[in-house]
């Protein structure tokens, strides 16, 4: 069986970023199937070519079984919105023209956003005479629309209102990654929808590791360690964490560190600001390659999940958190809805402002030592439980071979 997956921004080897479809598509390469990935090396976070993927030629390389195959695209993609749509039509032409040449697959899957690899995933299921599935991660326009980058009333989020409601409806197979998005994109005209979360694997803490990265970062091992991980984008709401961290160093408040490791649009922001308005229990490390995160999380005692307030986000399964209750990380969110049901039942926490989050770490901060790792095991029961990768990656085995044998 024969699978061909077309994602824009795939991580090259040791870039940051969790990325949740290796995890799958690996697992489907474990039981037998040939997987072609058509991907940018663009770095989404800083929107760059990392060193070693530059030139126009598309290249082949095999991770984790998995066939990836880099092709060019235009860099620059967070410098304004004429930088973005270029670097969308850019890989589109460049990501079809790869796919047609790769060997026929069984199944197409095209993973959205931009909603501009739904084109191409069409266009080669077309081109192959295969089913296609259309894969949503972020229901667009209404994403770009929270972010600011998009308004209800202009003509392109009109356009890409229409583009969305027909993949969903003309797609073979519509794809979510989180139960919120089901009702959504139904919404949107897709008459079944199946649900396939990230997966969770097993990472207890590495106590070396820890001792190692704690030196580093200047964290007595009695006190507390709350890690952030991922995107530092405009519609990750960071400022509520500095602001929430500002508020705990002038209470007096004792034994509370912070660590950001991440990329993204709003980083030189941040970083600006703890210039200008220093805390110093608060560090931003930047972008982290992929094998320094466990580390960091064994360093850590609680992650971090952190948006700004939109209903869109109340629905949403985080990568970031599945990957905290692999590592036996208890976590805080600002998210209501899932986040904050996942947090609060898995034995972690939740807070919607800046005080409140204030509080809420303090909280943890004052708990001893064993009763947060008592929480990281419980966290990780609960999620091994729910996202566990034998049963994640069987109910997307199941989708693949009832398309394929739907398709003759």
């Amino acid at each position: 069986m024969r699978l061909l997956v077309v994602y824009q921004h795939a991580p090259t080897p040791g870039a940051p970023g969790i990325y949740r479809h290796r995890t799958l598509l690996a697992e489907l390469v474990r039981r037998g199937w040939d997987v072609d990935l058509v991907s940018s090396p663009i770095n989404y976070m800083h929107g760059a070519v990392p060193e070693g993927y530059e030139g126009l030629r598309p290249r082949r390389e095999v991770i984790d079984g998995i066939t990836h195959h880099w092709v060019p695209a235009t860099a620059d993609v967070h410098r304004s919105m004429r930088h973005r749509a270029t670097n969308y039509v850019t890989f589109a032409a460049s990501a079809f023209a790869r796919g047609s040449t790769l060997a026929r697959p069984d199944v197409v899957w095209a993973s959205s956003p931009p909603l501009s690899v739904a084109s191409v995933g069409r266009a080669l299921a077309r081109r192959f005479r295969r089913p296609w599935i259309f894969e949503v991660r972020d229901l667009w326009p209404e994403t770009a629309a929270a972010g600011g980058l998009l308004t209800e009333e202009s003509r392109i989020y009109q356009t890409v209102l229409r583009f969305s409601r027909a993949y969903s409806a003309k797609a073979d197979a519509v794809l979510v990654p989180t139960p919120g998005l089901v009702d959504l994109v139904k919404g949107h005209g897709a008459r079944a929808v199946t649900l396939v979360t990230g997966a969770i694997g097993d990472h207890p803490p590495d106590e070396a590791a820890r001792r190692v990265w704690r030196e580093r970062l200047g964290v007595p091992e009695g006190d507390c360690l709350f890690a952030y991980v991922g995107a530092h984008g405009i519609l990750n709401g960071l400022d509520r964490l500095f602001d929430a961290a500002e508020l705990l160093a002038s209470s007096g408040e004792q034994g509370a560190h912070f660590v950001l490791a991440g990329d993204g649009s709003a980083r030189h922001e941040l970083e600006a600001r703890l210039a200008e308005r220093p805390v110093p229990s608060l560090q931003l490390l930047g972008p982290l390659p992929k094998d320094d995160v466990l580390p960091l999380l064994s360093a850590a005692d609680v992650g971090l999940h952190m948006l700004r307030a939109d209903p869109l986000f109340e629905s949403a399964l985080p990568t970031k958190v599945l990957e905290y209750f692999g590592a036996h990380r208890p976590f805080v969110t600002t998210v209501t809805g899932l986040p904050e049901r996942l947090a609060l039942e898995s034995g972690g926490g939740y807070a919607l402002d800046a005080p409140d989050l204030a509080a809420e770490l303090g909280r943890w901060a004052r708990m001893a030592p064993a009763e947060r790792r008592e929480l990281g095991d419980r966290a990780y029961a609960y999620g091994q439980e729910r996202f566990g990768l034998t049963a994640t990656v069987d109910r997307l085995e199941e989708l693949l071979v009832r398309l394929t044998r739907r398709a003759g």
